[in-house]
């Protein structure tokens, strides 16, 4: 079911029945439609809310400027409105910094949180400096391109996604994006760190794409990537890391059987 419900700004696809309910969170300058193949999966064995981000798609645009706080108060309306209890945030790469603050503020209702592609550990310089780019209106449109093309490794068919859910938005919501996710990491250092803050911790999944944390760091293999989630984990029984098979940033939109599988599994644990 698609709609935009009365109490809340936000539009959503609303499919299956069963908790925990899985809330579905595409990242600022992206739709809902990254997560359709996916949701469809999930949808089979419980309830799966697919949103679109204040000001984004068919959720209701602000009529001034807004950012994290603002969508996060609407998304805490929606999950009230919906009549949800439990639920498992499902999150984006930076969507994960509104996942945290969800938890933040529903301690008790969000048991385990999953996060695709997320930038785990702290960000190289050169992120910040995309980040800043993608603010500058005469080198914005450069910048969402050269991510664009690190993000689908050159490759046109792994282009598509970034091309159909993620331009129609122009140099207002990236110059957002780039300063609400910059905001967080410079708060923060790195999502590990924002995850110990959490009490009692929730029980955490990182599903990562191999091939971005190669470029991401600018380095032949994913071995430092992969040490210091392991290194985490050690420390830290309640968080858990998988690798995928994907080569692109969209996992959701790429391998979506297999992130079906690893949620569902992840879930199913006690």
């Amino acid at each position: 079911m698609d709609r935009l419900t009365g109490q809340s700004k936000l539009a959503c696809d609303d499919i299956g029945t069963g908790e925990p309910a899985l809330l579905l969170l595409p990242g600022w300058c992206a739709d809902r439609g990254i997560f359709v193949a996916l949701a469809n999966q999930l949808g089979k064995k419980r309830r799966v809310i697919n949103v679109d981000l204040l000001g984004h798609n068919e959720s209701a645009r602000p009529d001034g400027d807004f950012g994290s706080e603002d969508v996060i108060h609407e998304a805490l309306k929606l999950v009230d409105s919906l009549g949800i209890n439990e639920f498992v945030t499902v999150s984006v790469a930076h969507a994960g910094w509104l996942a945290v603050e969800l938890r933040r503020r529903l301690v008790n209702r969000i048991p385990k949180m999953v996060f695709l592609d997320w930038i785990i550990i702290e960000p190289p310089q050169v992120f910040f400096e995309i980040l800043e780019k993608i603010q500058q209106p005469a080198q914005w449109q450069s910048a969402r391109d050269a991510l664009f093309a690190a993000w689908s490794l050159g490759d046109p068919n792994l282009a598509k996604p970034f091309q159909e859910f993620m331009t129609n938005y122009g140099f207002d919501m990236w110059s957002r994006a780039g300063r609400e996710i910059g905001r967080s990491y410079r708060e923060f250092g790195s999502a590990l760190r924002v995850l110990e803050t959490l009490n009692p911790a929730p029980t955490v999944l990182n599903l990562y794409s191999p091939t971005q944390a190669k470029n991401l760091y600018a380095q032949d293999d994913d071995s430092s990537y992969f040490e210091a989630q392991q290194s985490f984990a050690l420390n830290h029984p309640w968080f858990h890391f998988r690798r995928l098979s994907s080569k692109s940033h969209l996992p959701s939109v790429e391998v979506p059987g297999e992130v079906a599988d690893a949620i569902e599994s992840f879930i199913a644990k006690s």
